[in-house]
């Protein structure tokens, strides 16, 4: 398996990588807070319906004993390797291609895992334990959500107007709460982290960093949702679009406002296909599944209702069926998805209700959605 850097990220710390023939896995570094709030996500199927896929934990690491060097020191020619994915050794993941290619400069296995190894120090601070050179890096196994987009535009909307743990220091609170303080997270319970739109007349990405999100204000994070909606999709496209976050914003708001947990610092990672072709693509995959699934339910009735009368199965056409089952997991293309991201802060708090920040957070986002559509009005 390969080790590549993560294509399309918005938002977060540095050192994400991807791995699976289309990257269609996430690994990305993380604390055992994270962990715990997957792994208890099980226990919370309403919540756990709107995140990643929870493939389970990987630990990477630069060296193996056996390739220390006979003195017992580091050996500097060592392979990189995936040390255990849930409890269990993988091979190598750096050919002799790779090391030629780190000999050279470029972007190698050896140096991701070092980036991921970077990127769980500043995730954790000065919480983590071990020094600059740490050869361990413990990630998340996680579903690739832009994986099934062809020109993905992707926005990571921070959520809640608490960004600090509980238990986080003098000093990081105090820093945080001016971040809230000073930007739309405040006031709104968002902040628009960063994001990417695709320009079909460039055939490329225009991105916007944090820094563009933490200087919007009361009168312009407005305009910043727009700026995200700008890909040239045309308006009813666009309007399809907003539309289906305006849906997927109130059933969110439905579950988040029943749940006892505590998200610091969480996102919205909300995701539509950019290319018009693809768009166009992907709705029509979606009207043939629909068109599929009424087929089968209507042949499974009426199969019912023969064998009501005659008696007896058809285990052939039953074998059919589970087929066509198997065929609904391939992924296609997608057009709109949203997903809740980032948990490296968050804990289920039960009997402390609902946490208020981030319902605002959710409440605010569906509000100025709403405000969207007058700027693409409907088809009479």
């Amino acid at each position: 398996m390969k080790l590549n850097p993560l294509q399309n990220q918005v938002g977060g710390h540095d050192g994400v990588l991807s791995m699976g023939d289309d990257n269609e896995i996430i690994v990305k570094p993380s604390l055992p807070q994270e962990h715990q709030f997957y792994e208890e996500a099980v226990l919370h199927p309403e919540l756990q319906a709107w995140m990643p896929e929870y493939y389970g934990s990987l630990t990477l690491t630069r060296q193996q004993p056996e390739q220390q060097s006979k003195d017992g020191t580091e050996n500097p020619e060592s392979t990189p390797t995936i040390k255990a994915m849930n409890g269990f050794v993988l091979e190598d993941l750096m050919s002799s291609t790779d090391r030629q290619l780190s000999s050279e400069g470029s972007t190698s296995t050896a140096g991701l895992i070092q980036q991921a190894v970077e990127g769980i120090q500043r995730v954790g601070g000065a919480a983590v334990e071990g020094s600059a050179d740490a050869k361990d890096a413990e990630c998340l196994c996680l579903e690739n959500i832009s994986h099934g987009f062809t020109k993905p535009c992707i926005l990571d909307l921070k959520l809640g107007t608490q960004l600090f743990d509980d238990n986080a220091s003098e000093e990081k609170k105090a820093r945080l709460g001016a971040v809230s303080a000073n930007t739309t997270s405040g006031k709104f319970g968002l902040r628009l982290t960063g994001f990417q739109v695709y320009d079909s007349t460039k055939d490329d990405f225009t991105k916007y960093s944090k820094h563009y999100g933490k200087g919007l204000n009361e009168d312009t994070v407005l305009d910043g949702f727009r700026a995200y909606f700008a890909a040239n999709l045309g308006p009813q496209r666009m309007r399809l679009v907003v539309e289906r976050f305006v849906n997927d914003l109130t059933d969110f708001l439905s579950t988040i406002e029943t749940l006892e947990v505590r998200m610091r610092s969480s996102s919205l990672l909300m995701l539509y296909e950019g290319d018009v072709e693809a768009f166009d693509m992907g709705l029509q995959l979606e009207q043939e599944k629909i068109a599929a699934v009424v087929a089968r339910a209507k042949a499974y009735y009426e199969r019912e209702g023969r064998e009501r009368r005659e008696g007896g199965g058809n285990e052939e056409e039953e074998d059919s069926d589970s087929d066509d089952d198997d065929d609904d997991e391939e992924v296609a293309q997608k057009v709109t998805d949203m997903r809740l991201i980032d948990f490296a802060h968050s804990t289920w708090t039960p009997g402390m209700g609902p946490d208020t920040g981030v319902v605002l957070g959710v409440k605010s986002a569906l509000a100025f959605f709403e405000k969207l559509l007058q700027d693409y009005p409907s088809e009479e």
